[in-house]
């Protein structure tokens, strides 16, 4: 897949262009992440066809949807029907800018904030098609919601709940929502390279090991759900910090997020579950991460190859996970032991990281690591 440009042609007569229209590829005046700090700056935005309601070749910002949800967001994240998701599909989007010597400055927030998210976006797509066999073409690419509402259902009357500083992908109808930003956000979340870089890490995730089938998430055992879902959190973490090349994305946002998800964090596998980061599923993936991370700062490593090994293990994690879901209790040596088989030459040194950051015994003692 290319990161196509828009052709504008004439046919029999001669093209006239309004003076207010910008031309393609157009620049931005935006907040943007350059070598993980946020600046205002001129971005040229490569992909984008249609400026005034956020279309292009790599993504369309979708507005003004509203999701039905009778308890939380959680319970409609199985679901595979779009009806039982959306109440409301959304609307096409309208910017307002102005134009100064070609540049188009935003006049309002919402307008820089919907650029700031295509242009990252752009920027996360264009890294996963230049460095990764994926028919992106053929499988499709998902839609933005931009500040999606969520409803629910009281005394009959569907009342409005308020979701900010979030954003989530959602595997079963392949969208991400990116909700409305609150006051406390340094930087937006929607903005924000790592944040997006990581939901789309998850769609990654989602084509490479489930292979779209959200069925290949289910299991009867809550420890392997719990498992599986901090392997696709600490995965999306470490494809969000190869794509960004940066550790200081999240906590541009939000401080607690810096101290929560910067790599590499500060506990292992065995001080998350004794109560230092609590023990979550976002605990135990942010150890992967970690992980990921040491090994990609070794000489002869990089995070590009790093990520592509991760990547590259994933079908034959799923081959042991859809074996021993229901019947064994997993862990992460079912998905170490396949990255261990990515890396002939350098399993060692892999092993050697494995071991300090997954420091207990059901993991350590179960890597296929050289004698």
């Amino acid at each position: 897949m290319k990161l196509r440009l828009p052709l504008l042609a004439c046919v029999l007569t001669a093209c006239t262009v309004p003076e207010n229209t910008p031309e393609y590829p157009i620049i931005a005046r935006i907040l943007t992440s350059i070598d993980g700090r946020y600046q205002l700056a001129n971005v040229k935005i490569e992909t984008l066809t249609d400026v005034d309601h956020m279309s292009g070749t790599v993504g369309l910002i979708i507005g003004q949807a509203a999701l039905n949800v009778d308890a939380d967001v959680a319970e409609i994240m199985s679901s595979t029907d779009p009806d039982a998701v959306y109440s409301d599909r959304g609307h096409m989007v309208q910017t307002d800018y102005i134009l100064e010597d070609g540049v188009v400055i935003p006049q309002n927030f919402q307008t820089m904030e919907m650029l700031g998210l295509y242009s990252v976006y752009e920027r996360t797509v264009a890294f996963w098609v230049e460095n990764f066999d994926i028919p992106f073409e053929t499988i499709g690419l998902p839609s933005l919601y931009y500040n999606p509402r969520l409803r629910r259902e009281k005394d009959g009357e569907a009342v409005e709940v308020s979701t900010t500083m979030n954003a989530a992908y959602l595997p079963g109808v392949r969208d991400f929502w990116f909700f409305k930003t609150a006051s406390r956000e340094h930087v937006p979340v929607k903005m924000n390279f790592g944040v997006v870089a990581h939901e789309f890490g998850h769609y990654i995730f989602d084509y490479q090991f489930a292979r779209f089938d959200r069925g290949a998430y289910d299991t009867i055992l809550a420890v392997n759900e719990n498992f599986l879902s901090g392997l696709n959190e600490g995965l999306s973490d470490y494809f969000s910090y190869a794509v960004t090349q940066s550790v200081t994305e999240f906590g541009a946002s939000l401080p607690e997020l810096d101290q929560e998800r910067r790599l590499p964090v500060s506990w292992t596998l065995r001080t998350s579950l004794s109560g230092v980061c609590t023990g979550s599923f976002y605990c135990q993936g942010s150890v992967l991460a970690s992980a990921l991370y040491e090994i990609a700062q070794l000489p002869g490593q990089t995070p590009l190859r790093v990520a592509q090994r991760a990547f590259r293990s994933l079908p034959d994690f799923r081959n042991n996970w859809l074996e021993n879901r229901d019947n064994n209790l997993m862990d992460y040596s079912a998905l170490l032991n396949a990255i261990l088989t990515q890396a002939p030459e350098d399993q060692e040194a892999y092993c050697n990281i494995f071991r300090k950051w997954f420091d207990t015994d059901n993991v350590r003692l179960k890597l296929t690591c050289p004698t």
